[in-house]
């Protein structure tokens, strides 16, 4: 890893920071985990340990037919597998610079990957720090199926940062950079899905961020600089709407469709007080959510969250170290109960 940390991903670090707070929650009765030293002592098998310097993930998803967590890193470009709470190197493939974004396509056996740029990483971009948003398709054996530049598709700056799948096998993959929401069909041919210049982030900031598929027919997309998250038909995405909350988020990061009606969001605070896991619920197709229940996750910058026999499993990245220059030794995959 480089020493020294380029200035991309220094404003990265100073505009991120958002002024999102929580509301309090009247009339919704929530519950809450509130005590990180204290579930840190619960059963080991709510917490595994990633023992590995400096490796800072970003992504996570559970591989059921494998049993095992596939992780990204933002450092490393690499995809991990953590089998049995042992971490080892599961691909490693030289376009892989950063490794952001994972998800796995459980119908057509693949996993897929968001592969960017932030200037942090072991391996260098063509481009450089900030420019690169790409896609990489791999078998359930590490075998690559495609590699797809998206960033050539528009000028500017890219990221491309998390995917989600829809069930005629097309991907969706957003970028933090810019107001863009790309489409990749199954044998790996781009194109954009959605564009639009007010949801380009701040300079130096993100802004589309986390993705999930409704089976109903909507993307449900975070955008962290906004602290909103968004409805997109897939038929109609100009038609989009911001759902309702019933309270307010501290810099949306991950998030995953539990089940139709229940949305896992992971708020990240840069790693403050504020960051945690929350679980919404809906009664009108994500129009509005309800928090129904609250994770807490102070300190650890949890950046997203994957779900194992029905048990949401976060993710605690630690990435305001690694944009702060710092090191770390280990990272963990944590009950979110």
């Amino acid at each position: 890893m480089k020493n020294i940390i380029s200035s991309a991903c220094s404003l990265f670090l100073l505009i991120m920071i958002s002024s999102c707070t929580s509301n309090d929650i009247e009339g919704t009765e929530v519950l809450k985990s509130s005590d990180l030293s204290h579930k840190m002592k619960q059963d080991k098998q709510e917490v595994i340990t990633i023992d590995e310097p400096n490796l800072y993930p970003e992504g996570i998803e559970y591989d059921i037919r494998n049993d095992r967590f596939l992780v990204t890193s933002v450092t490393r470009g690499n995809i991990g597998q953590v089998i049995d709470g042992v971490y080892s190197e599961w691909v490693n493939d030289e376009d892989l610079i950063s490794t952001i974004g994972i998800h796995i396509d459980h119908s057509g056996k693949r996993v897929l990957v968001a592969v960017s740029d932030l200037g942090v990483s072991e391996k260098e971009s063509e481009g450089g720090p900030g420019t690169l948003a790409a896609i990489a398709a791999y078998d359930l054996d590490g075998n690559r199926l495609f590699y797809t530049d998206l960033g050539s598709l528009r000028e500017g700056a890219h990221f491309a940062n998390d995917i989600t799948v829809d069930n005629k096998g097309n991907a969706y993959v957003t970028d933090s950079f810019s107001g863009i929401i790309y489409k990749v069909d199954p044998m790996g041919n781009p194109s954009i899905f959605y564009e639009n210049d007010d949801f380009a982030p701040a300079e130096g900031s993100f802004g589309f961020n986390g993705i999930d598929y409704d089976p109903r027919g909507y993307l449900l997309v975070s955008h962290l600089d906004f602290g909103q998250i968004l409805r997109f038909p897939l038929n109609n995405p100009d038609a989009y709407t911001v759902v309702d909350l019933s309270v307010e988020l501290a810099n949306p990061d991950g998030i995953y469709l539990k089940n139709p009606n229940e949305l896992l969001v992971v708020s990240n605070d840069l790693g403050g007080a504020n960051a945690k896991v929350q679980t919404f619920r809906t009664n009108d197709r994500w129009a509005s959510a309800s928090l129904i229940h609250e994770f807490d996750a102070p300190g650890v910058f949890p950046t997203t969250v994957t779900v194992k026999r029905n048990i949401p499993y976060v993710l605690y990245a630690h990435l305001d170290v690694l944009l702060a220059g710092g090191s770390q030794e280990e990272f963990s995959i944590v009950k979110a109960k």
